[in-house]
């Protein structure tokens, strides 16, 4: 990935964004877990792909400080201060690779290259979210402002521009065993946009998936070229996604999506 074709930026609010998706991911829809791959209790190398300003890489080096944990970015925005075992490269994620035991990735992923260089029995994990949205029963919201957006990007020059491809989620178990890795298997965590639901911990998720995609809406209308628009009628599609979000009546909800198997021995 060329990073003028970055579709996010890699600023402070970022970042921010980031931190809560990790944490929205790791405590709640991984239940206190960084991943849902058994693999051992010693792992010797862990990688991760575009792992942006590292929360999760060092999460994960400070819980297993035996293994050499490597994070790899385009953007060099990763803290400086590191535990012994764990490094960043900051790189294509095209460039060479080397043999580990374990790949994690949360975008654009290279099944194939993966499969080659993991060692035998290693694991690969991917999370993303699996769009468009849906209602609290399950049922589609092809009225939602943001499946609408959505809708934009799947059939205008966006997705095109910036290389990323919609429909990953959806086909990614296949992709997966297409490369050669058995054992696939998927968890799917419906996750409420905003404080509408009436428990407290799934109120909790609602409101970081919240900040999470709010914060994302802008970042992402503000390539508004690539969107074939112009700065107002990008502003005023924002705005539309984010009154939704803030209203309680939409009862909307997201798919976040973990997918993880295993390259044979």
């Amino acid at each position: 990935m060329e990073a003028n074709r970055y579709g996010l930026p890699n600023d402070e609010l970022e970042q921010n964004r980031e931190a809560l998706k990790q944490r929205l991911y790791s405590d709640y829809v991984l239940e206190g877990r960084h991943f849902m791959a058994p693999i051992d209790r010693f792992p010797q190398k862990i990688v991760d792909l575009g792992c942006g300003a590292g929360f999760w890489t060092l999460d994960v080096a400070e819980e297993y400080p035996s293994a050499r944990v490597i994070g790899c970015d385009i953007s060099p925005i990763q803290p400086r201060w590191l535990p012994n075992n764990l490094e960043f490269h900051i790189e294509d994620l095209d460039d060479e690779l080397s043999p580990w035991s374990a790949v994690y990735q949360e975008a654009d992923l290279i099944f194939v290259r993966a499969y080659e260089n993991l060692k035998p029995g290693g694991w690969i994990e991917c999370h993303d979210i699996v769009l468009p949205v849906t209602w609290e029963d399950g049922k589609p919201a092809p009225d939602h402002p943001f499946s609408k957006l959505y809708d934009r990007m799947r059939l205008g020059s966006f997705a095109k521009v910036y290389g990323w491809e919609i429909y990953l989620p959806n086909r990614m178990p296949s992709a997966l065993r297409d490369a050669g890795f058995i054992n696939v298997s998927e968890k799917h965590t419906q996750v409420p946009i905003g404080n509408w639901h009436r428990d407290k911990r799934m109120r909790e998720m609602g409101l970081l998936n919240h900040c999470v995609l709010g914060d994302w809406i802008p970042a992402v209308m503000n390539k508004e070229k690539a969107w074939g628009m112009n700065e107002e009628d990008a502003d005023a599609i924002a705005a539309d996604v984010l009154n939704a979000f803030d209203n309680p009546n939409y009862h909307a909800r997201s798919d976040w999506a973990s997918f993880w198997a295993q390259k044979p021995y």
